[in-house]
């Protein structure tokens, strides 16, 4: 498995100004909010990644760096 085998999904929130909202990206990938209100202060994230080969998950802070044994599994079966 490849790491573009992992998806990541989050919600962010600039407390600033309380805009949220939610995202989709692949392993690895730099993601942008989008959201520029113009005030100061970062936006805030909360994402967790999946693996669509076997299903594993967590919440790992910067990248999912997954080895997915589905292949290996299905080889010996």
């Amino acid at each position: 498995m490849s790491s573009a085998d992992v998806a990541w999904g989050g919600q962010w929130e600039h407390p600033a100004c309380g805009a949220s909202g939610e995202a989709m990206w692949e392993d690895e990938a730099t993601v942008d909010s989008g959201h520029d209100c113009g005030r100061e202060g970062a936006v805030v994230w909360s994402a967790e990644w999946r693996c669509h080969g076997c299903g594993d998950e967590d919440d790992s802070p910067v990248y999912a760096d997954h080895e997915c044994d589905d292949e290996d599994e299905e080889a010996a079966a």
